[in-house]
């Protein structure tokens, strides 16, 4: 049976940002970090590698201009389905574009704030793409950067990706590399926070699984009764899955 597009649409505005529990909450904390327009002025936001642009709208749902890019073209076609053409969202306001990160340049564009969650470590060149993140920044602008933390066992135990083919080319950053990537640039890291503790992870791992093996049926019977537990995590956890830096271009 063919299921209607607006139908879809519908159903994954409902479920919107998905199930990943992880992703659920780099949603809200990450989002509690956005910066707002004071005084009529215009901010521009870039989320760099915006996946399924849950960080993109949440900086539009605080009134700044947001452009959301990524590597990927299918991610960009079903963000601008969902936003521009479900949601009616104005591309104006929040607009969705094909890009590599390592020419971030070629938009010559100049920005309040740069989102790049869950990406860099994807990417083999990091210290390239932060560089065009710092010239891509205005005086005083924001950096805010999420990504899995290395000494997790489960992002130490996870196959790498050598030939920067989609997977990860390192299992993350610890807050020392973090600073060893970021300062030397210029950056100042104003906060660090962890995200993701074991029982989230736990939680998470069945949903993925059930997913695997029978798709979307199977995940939501299993995400419904697990979500309400991966709450008993909101205190920062002691190993974290993820670390979340916000950092200001300093000089």
């Amino acid at each position: 049976m063919t299921i209607h597009l607006a139908t879809r649409d519908r159903i994954k505005w409902f479920l919107f940002p998905g199930l990943n529990l992880h992703a659920r909450q780099r949603n809200r904390v990450l989002s509690g970090n956005f910066r707002s327009p004071q005084n009529g002025e215009t901010r521009i936001v870039l989320d760099a590698g915006c996946g399924n642009g849950m960080l993109s709208y949440q900086s539009y749902l605080r009134g700044n201009r947001v452009v959301g890019v990524s590597i990927k073209a299918e991610e960009i076609d079903r963000n601008r389905r969902l936003f521009q053409g479900f949601l009616k969202v104005p591309e104006t306001s929040l607009r969705f574009d094909h890009a590599n990160l390592y020419d971030l340049q070629s938009f010559h564009m100049e920005f309040d704030e740069i989102i790049c969650s869950e990406v860099l470590e994807h990417i083999v060149d990091d210290r390239r793409v932060c560089e065009g993140f710092w010239s891509s920044l205005k005086p005083g602008g924001v950096l805010h950067l999420c990504c899995p933390n290395a000494d997790h066992p489960d992002n130490r135990a996870m196959e790498l990706d050598n030939h920067e083919s989609g997977g990860h080319v390192r299992p993350g950053y610890t807050l020392e590399s973090y600073r060893a990537l970021l300062e030397p640039i210029g950056f100042r890291i104003e906060r660090v926070m962890g995200l993701g503790g074991p029982v989230r992870q736990w939680c998470n791992k069945r949903i993925t699984r059930a997913q695997m093996v029978a798709g979307l049926p199977l995940g939501l019977l299993v995400f419904f009764p697990l979500w309400p537990f991966s709450w008993l995590d909101w205190v920062e956890p002691k190993v974290p899955l993820s670390l979340y830096v916000r950092a200001i271009k300093a000089h």
